[in-house]
């Protein structure tokens, strides 16, 4: 999604908006692109690289949820019961 990244002269996030939005005067400002499974990543409150021309928001991957984890437990858990499950039964998958 299109977001506005407003900061200062360290990489400092000030603010950060998504949609439309009118571009700040007289700050450095970025447009950047966040895809669905990235976030900006702040760390001590900056997330732009100020060390390049130009300057760079600095993404990270989303974690997966804890719904999200325990549905991936679930999937190996029924795997691994099936699979037993053929093992016991003596067939092939």
């Amino acid at each position: 999604m299109n977001t506005l990244i407003v900061y200062d002269d360290t990489g400092y996030v000030i603010s950060q908006s998504q949609g439309l939005s009118r571009e700040p005067q007289g700050v450095p400002f970025l447009w950047v692109d966040i895809p669905s499974n990235k976030r900006l990543k702040i760390a001590d409150g900056i997330g732009i690289d100020v060390s390049v021309t130009p300057h760079q928001a600095i993404l990270e991957d989303i974690p997966p949820s804890e719904i999200e984890n325990l549905r991936l437990e679930m999937a190996q858990s029924n795997t691994e019961l099936f699979e037993m499950m053929i093992a016991m039964s003596g067939g092939t998958a």
